[in-house]
């Protein structure tokens, strides 16, 4: 198990634990941790300033802290 704190906004965070074959987009697309951040769906994850990918594992940024932001809309 890997303990991971996500946060999104200022004052929202939750800390949880994740298998360690979990993967970031598994996080994105839980319900359940939008919901508690009160996070809108299509965030990006970012971690140390570097924005993650979906396949990232959740164990590789273990004891560090997910920041969820709003994905910037593009316009063609």
């Amino acid at each position: 198990m890997t303990t991971v704190t996500i946060r999104y906004g200022m004052t929202n965070s939750i800390t949880r634990e994740f298998e360690e074959d979990s993967t970031i987009g598994s996080i994105l697309a839980d319900r359940g941790i939008l919901g508690a951040l009160n996070a809108p769906e299509g965030c990006v994850a970012v971690a140390s300033g570097e924005n993650l990918s979906n396949d990232d594992y959740v164990h590789n940024s273990a004891g560090t802290t997910i920041t969820l932001e709003k994905q910037a809309s593009s316009k063609a």
